[in-house]
């Protein structure tokens, strides 16, 4: 801005000298024609020299060839404008470069401070230099396959914690424990309930449910957190692998079910908020829904109020608390259950 500025300023002083100085100076003699007069007598002839070979034009020559397209209209009009002389004199030239000088000087110094004061290449700058080192790492939600829609495993999220991390499994596949009957049963009845509703009333969430997971891949989760899966969380997994798509079912308020991978390479995060093994997952705040190994309670965790008590008493308490708000419209959690363009959301 400031070369700008200079430059522009030179240029005015320059012009503003030259048109004093016109000014002052007598007006010159106006100019002659643009046309040279036809030929006249035989002493004109002679005093311009030799005729030329095509012979000297005449007057209707000179009026055929000035026409529009000639570049006469262009002639006519900077014949209006002033003309622009170089400004004279001593003091005009000095100040004139005294300005070019100052807008040079100006333009250097600009660039030596680029060259200085240029960020290094890697350096943080913007939100994350402002962030540092508070900047919260992000949070891995749990994705879907584009091609078969089966959620995918994530990468483990690394935990300070060593009981949080996940323990590698052997060669041979882990044994599958067995459910109970009774258990099953009942897990599978609050699930036919919340079917029957999805279908009629949500259908694209009712779609979204994935089929059962297998008891290898349940065993195996189980190995690699090194604890048990609360009986009901497993009869569940066993008719649903979680839901997948932006219609999944959830839990209130907006707890997206998971699969079995999806719990396995969520509980690094979950368990670091307070411990618990996750089944849901809220991806706009990055909490979750987990339930306790040992006692089967449920409850949230998030960063800023890690599990600390159980909302419901168990997994199968909670699965029973949505069917029952979806066939009676009742709320769970101060949640009501609602459809939006058949999608199961919650208010």
């Amino acid at each position: 801005m400031a070369l700008v500025v200079a430059l522009v300023a030179g240029a005015a002083a320059g012009l503003l000298v030259a048109a004093r100085r016109r000014r002052a100076a007598p007006h010159p003699a106006p100019p002659a024609s643009r046309h040279p007069a036809p030929p006249g007598d035989a002493g004109d002839l002679a005093g311009r020299g030799p005729e030329p070979l095509l012979g000297w034009p005449t007057s209707e020559d000179l009026e055929r060839y000035d026409r529009p397209e000639g570049g006469a209209p262009i002639a006519r009009l900077l014949d209006g404008l002033p003309r622009i002389e170089r400004p004279r004199g001593r003091k005009a030239r000095r100040w004139t470069a005294a300005l070019a000088a100052l807008g040079l000087l100006v333009l250097a110094s600009q660039l030596l401070e680029n060259a200085v004061f240029r960020p290094q290449a890697g350096t943080a700058s913007g939100r994350a230099a402002y962030a540092g080192a508070y900047a919260e790492p992000a949070t891995a939600v749990p994705s879907a396959d584009p091609v078969t829609g089966v959620p995918a495993a994530q990468p483990p999220l690394p935990s300070r914690d060593p009981a949080c991390a996940l323990r590698k499994t052997g060669s041979t596949a882990p044994a599958a424990r067995p459910v109970s009957r009774r258990v099953t049963a009942a897990v599978n009845r609050q699930w036919r309930r919340m079917e029957r509703w999805l279908k009629a009333h949500a259908p694209r969430t009712y779609a979204s449910l994935n089929g059962p997971a297998g008891h290898v891949l349940l065993a195996k989760a189980e190995a690699r957190l090194g604890r048990r899966i609360p009986d009901s969380l497993r009869a569940s997994l066993l008719r649903h692998d979680g839901a997948r798509g932006p219609a999944a079912f959830r839990f209130s308020s907006s707890y997206e079910i998971l699969g079995a991978r999806g719990l396995v390479s969520s509980w690094p995060e979950a368990c670091g908020l307070g411990g618990g093994i996750p089944f849901a997952y809220d991806s706009d705040f990055g909490d979750y829904l987990v339930t306790n190994s040992a006692t089967g309670g449920v409850g949230s965790a998030d960063w800023e109020m890690p599990y600390a008590e159980d909302e419901w008493s168990s997994y199968y308490a909670l699965l029973k608390s949505t069917a029952d708000a979806l066939a009676k419209g009742g709320p769970v959690g101060g949640w009501v259950p609602v459809v939006r363009e058949g999608v199961l959301e919650w208010k």
